[in-house]
């Protein structure tokens, strides 16, 4: 994780500077950086209620509705197809009887596809922007994990040649995953 924090052996309590983000305005010598809005990820309590919701409400095309099994932290994840062809993710776990809400159950997700990662990493190093996550190769290319002022989860992708590929398609009817079922149920009670 990186970011601005008291410098090492700074007495407690000391000031601590505000990060580059707060305080610099973008030069004209600075380097553009290219955005293109590539999946928004929503997160439900009723995961197949939101499904249904923007199917029926909306017009999206469901692409695949899935059971993710992350240990302690089972979901469902859908992923739907806009006239756009662009994605809407729609994930629900439900929250376990007892425990608080954390960072992973807030509403909205946001992921920007970026040409350069390696250009967008030193871009937010030098405006002291912490990761939420260590950068990764995922399913469809580089992602680096942040967090905006407010908490939502911001991911920023270098996408692979499959995702590319994949949002290219000019038909949203046209399945993504021919090999992958549409819908797949859940194979064991969750804790929600």
């Amino acid at each position: 994780m990186s970011g601005a924090g008291a410098p090492a052996g700074a007495p407690p309590g000391a000031a601590v500077a505000a990060p580059a983000w707060l305080t610099r305005e973008p030069g004209q010598g600075d380097a553009p950086v290219l955005w293109r809005t590539s999946m928004i990820t929503i997160r439900s309590v009723d995961q197949p209620r939101a499904v249904r919701w923007y199917r029926n409400v909306l017009g999206f095309k469901l692409e695949f509705d899935i059971p993710i099994r992350v240990p302690n932290r089972p979901f469902r994840m859908a992923v739907l197809v806009g006239p756009d062809n662009r994605r809407v993710e729609i994930t629900g776990r439900g929250l376990p009887k007892g425990r608080p809400a954390d960072v992973w159950d807030t509403p909205v997700s946001v992921t920007y596809q970026v040409d350069d990662l390696d250009a967008v990493r030193a871009h937010l190093q030098a405006m002291d922007v912490p990761y939420f996550t260590p950068e990764f190769n995922g399913q469809y290319g580089r992602l680096l994990t942040l967090l905006d002022p407010d908490h939502n989860i911001i991911k920023l992708q270098a996408p692979n040649e499959r995702c590319v590929e994949e949002q290219n398609l000019e038909d949203p009817d046209t399945p993504r995953y021919p090999d992958e079922p549409r819908y797949v149920p859940d194979p064991e009670a969750t804790d929600a």
